[in-house]
């Protein structure tokens, strides 16, 4: 395949799932050097100085830079071949999307100073190729999934992580905010991949899952549940004891609640500065075996029914 036909491969080839094989248009078998030679060719195409304000040039170019970054390294290749861009990124590879083009220069100084020489590459800006001294470049974010409790998510916490590391695996303790909900990424600062040339180490993203509960639900900042009081309970009124996410509580029945009203506890919803409340649904049960006392109660207020009526 010619240098010009692997450029219009490569621009063709924007996807959310990535073939690295066909974005640098070489086959899965392609030794180093053919990997070298196609990336040379798109670098020199899609190069930010022969394309100013070309956001299209300048995507192609990071993409063809981040699919030499995968095929060239032989851990990452590999990683790719068996478990494809899914398996990258629980390495922490998190591609090159959001990775300026300068870093893109320091990182693959060597081969941009065998294309252009290190004068500054015919024309090319220091900033670019052949600057002679590589930027630095931040690091590659590290992500993590995490499952986590229903009384954590709505009440917070701390959890004590192990985060795997180049020579061995690292013990960190995090924050895990009140109210907080299912698929939400928490981003600890400066703990991911370490950066290149003095730049900064990338960050943590912990992505949260949530446990069910049996017996409580989330309605925003409020909590939900439902309690059984009896039926003297519900015509006379009383107390009956609701569990909460903080404790055990008295919850106050008015007389004449019915099946299905809700009361509400304040502030015992979940936390934070503004926490919610929990609201809980009243469940009349009715004695399978009336006893004859209830029973002729029962028919007394039938018969004012029938006479109001």
């Amino acid at each position: 395949m010619s240098d010009a036909e692997i450029i219009l491969r490569a621009s063709e080839l924007m996807g959310e799932n990535r073939d690295y094989y066909e974005i640098l248009g070489i086959g899965r078998d392609a030794s180093d050097s053919e990997i070298k030679k196609a990336y040379r060719a798109l670098a020199l195409k899609y190069h930010p100085d022969k394309n100013k304000g070309d956001e299209q040039a300048e995507a192609n170019f990071k993409e063809a830079a981040e699919a030499f970054e995968v095929l060239s390294d032989s851990e990452k290749r590999g990683t790719y071949d068996r478990y494809g861009t899914d398996g990258l990124r629980n390495m922490g590879f998190e591609g090159f999307q959001d990775v300026r083009t300068e870093d893109i220069f320091g990182r693959f100084s060597g081969i941009f100073g065998d294309l252009f020489g290190s004068g500054g590459g015919g024309g090319f800006s220091s900033g670019g190729f052949g600057s002679g001294q590589a930027p630095p470049m931040r690091g590659a974010d590290v992500r993590h999934s995490l499952r986590i409790t229903f009384r954590e998510a709505a009440l917070g916490g701390s959890r004590e992580l192990a985060i795997p590391g180049p020579a061995a695996e690292s013990r960190l303790e995090i924050q895990i905010p009140a109210n907080v909900a299912e698929g939400q990424v928490l981003r600890v600062g400066g703990k991911g991949q370490p950066g290149a040339n003095g730049g900064p180490a990338g960050d943590l993203l912990i992505s949260l899952s949530i446990d069910q509960h049996h017996e409580f639900t989330r309605q925003g900042k409020n909590i939900r549940s439902s309690v059984k009081v009896s039926l003297k309970t519900a015509v006379l009124g009383g107390q009956v004891t609701v569990n909460t996410l903080r404790e055990e509580v008295q919850l106050t029945v008015p007389p004449g609640t019915s099946s299905d009203a809700v009361l509400r506890l304040k502030g015992l919803g979940s936390g934070g500065d503004d926490p919610g409340d929990h609201l809980v649904r009243i469940v009349v049960t009715v004695p399978q075996a009336p006893s004859d006392a209830l029973k002729t109660a029962l028919s007394e207020q039938e018969g004012e029914d029938s006479t109001a009526g």
